[in-house]
């Protein structure tokens, strides 16, 4: 559920309720309410006691049972002024847990992206001294440019009118070769330009 901390006294007297110039409606500065035909309507609202206040945080409970709180601040990494346009209730939320509070049988919590990924190393247990940390960060490059050559288009397409041609790569020339007669050939884009063309030929059943 969503925890909130009810306006008091003076917090009340400077309230600056707003009106939407679009709706014409009055909203409430604490709890957000915002259907108010008239601004005496929000005061009355306040009068009333019916304002649950300004949202703090999201309650949650953890699969094992214990009760957790994410603070307003750590829910995203982008300003959230109401959490229930974030989360719901029974939604499942990815966290990282930073405090355990032992006498209340309870932790404090992020949802922030930035802190879910880490990757400063602010939040995961300390690293052996020889840890080849050097080593990690080549293997982290090379993965991610063989993920981004694997994203990139690798030939340009071409406006070439002939039976033979067509706009596909080598994985789909290889894939419609195995249905061809031997010594058939497919012209295709190629890698090296546009000024450059590529032919895949049947040499025999899986070969090219």
């Amino acid at each position: 559920g969503i925890s909130r901390k009810k306006p008091q006294g003076e917090q009340l007297d400077q309230a600056n309720p707003v009106r939407n110039d679009e709706t014409g409606l009055w909203q409430c500065p604490f709890c957000l309410k915002n259907d108010f035909p008239e601004l005496s309507d929000v005061w009355n609202h306040f009068d009333a006691g019916a304002c649950c206040g300004q949202a703090t945080g999201v309650k949650l409970k953890l699969d094992n049972g214990v009760s957790g709180y994410i603070h307003i601040k750590n829910l995203s990494d982008k300003h959230v002024s109401n959490p229930e346009d974030r989360v719901g209730i029974g939604q499942l939320i990815h966290c990282r847990i930073m405090k355990i509070d032992v006498e209340r049988f309870s932790v404090d919590a992020t949802s922030k992206s930035s802190d879910l990924a880490d990757k400063n190393h602010e939040w995961r247990p300390t690293r052996d001294p020889y840890y080849d940390q050097e080593s990690e960060d080549k293997d982290n490059l090379t993965e991610a440019e063989i993920k981004k050559n694997k994203q990139r288009q690798t030939y340009i397409k071409r406006v070439i009118v002939h039976p033979a041609f067509q706009n596909i790569s080598y994985a789909e020339a290889e894939k419609l070769m195995a249905n061809m007669d031997q010594g058939e050939v497919i012209v295709r884009p190629s890698s090296k330009g546009a000024n450059h063309l590529t032919i895949t030929w049947k040499v025999a059943d899986g070969i090219y």
